[in-house]
């Protein structure tokens, strides 16, 4: 269900806490060797270190995507690698891979891939690493639609970097004509969004703490159409069912459906 205004005491997760950071060479080094069978070949075209809180600069969070052609030749495709390290070895202490293949809305640039280490205590001992994904593609100049900065969740389990949360955090609709300054009398929504860390959710959560997004709704559009531009703000509450978060908002936001490009 939707909450208008929800008074939760929530814990910070600062947007500050974003990328920007350099790896060097061992770290690289040690993403190419991850899988201990053959190395992962191509150029790097994004990248993004940083110190993890929660280990007191034990530990180094970091990402890359190398770039391999596709078997076309024309169609690129990316391997791309997160991973928490020891610090001192760059020796990968939790970690996870996939692929990318290029279409009309999902490329890699150099600054598509930030870390986000903001403060996202899902439950007690346990710390999220966020990742944030922007396309380099070009969004159709026609599109009823377009969204933007996908956040996505990670904690360290065992080995791994299992994903439980993912939502894209700017978005825009079209109510008439398209997403265009040429289209006449257009009025279109744009929402964006922050990420908090709530209290403790239900018993089936099985003691993971509940994430609020608080949405910022604004319309904007093309003479001679007349809207009301002014701010409206909502707040959606996830729960976790053991695996993932999952939004309780019935019916959903119209940005709920538009997360992830990348498949974790």
């Amino acid at each position: 269900m939707k909450r208008g205004s929800i008074l939760l005491a929530l814990l910070p997760a600062l947007a500050g806490a974003q990328g920007g950071g350099k790896c060097g060479g061992d770290i690289e080094n040690a993403l190419r060797q991850l899988d201990g069978k053959a190395e992962i070949e191509g150029i790097v075209v994004a990248s993004d270190c940083k110190a993890w809180p929660p280990a007191g600069g034990k530990q180094t969070a970091a990402v890359m995507a190398f770039q391999r052609d596709g078997k076309s030749g024309r169609q690129r495709r990316w391997v791309i690698v997160l991973a928490l390290l020891d610090s001192k070895t760059s020796r990968p202490l939790h970690s996870r891979r996939t692929e990318l293949e290029e279409d009309a809305t999902a490329a890699v640039g150099d600054l598509s891939l930030s870390l986000d280490t903001a403060r996202y205590q899902v439950k007690p001992g346990t710390r999220a690493l966020g990742l944030r994904f922007r396309s380099a593609a070009r969004q159709p100049s026609g599109a009823e639609s377009s969204w933007g900065d996908e956040l996505l969740l990670f904690v360290p389990e065992g080995r791994q970097l299992r994903p439980v949360f993912g939502r894209t955090m700017s978005a825009q609709t079209v109510e008439v004509g398209s997403l265009s300054v040429q289209s006449t009398g257009a009025v279109w929504k744009n929402a964006t969004m922050t990420l908090a860390v709530g209290p403790t959710g239900p018993p089936t959560a099985q003691g993971w703490n509940d994430l609020v997004i608080t949405e910022t709704l604004t319309r904007n559009g093309n003479a001679p159409a007349k809207f009301d531009s002014a701010p409206r703000r909502q707040q959606y509450v996830y729960h976790y069912d053991g695996k993932r978060y999952n939004l309780l908002a019935d019916p959903a936001p119209f940005w709920d459906g538009y997360c992830c490009t990348v498949a974790w």
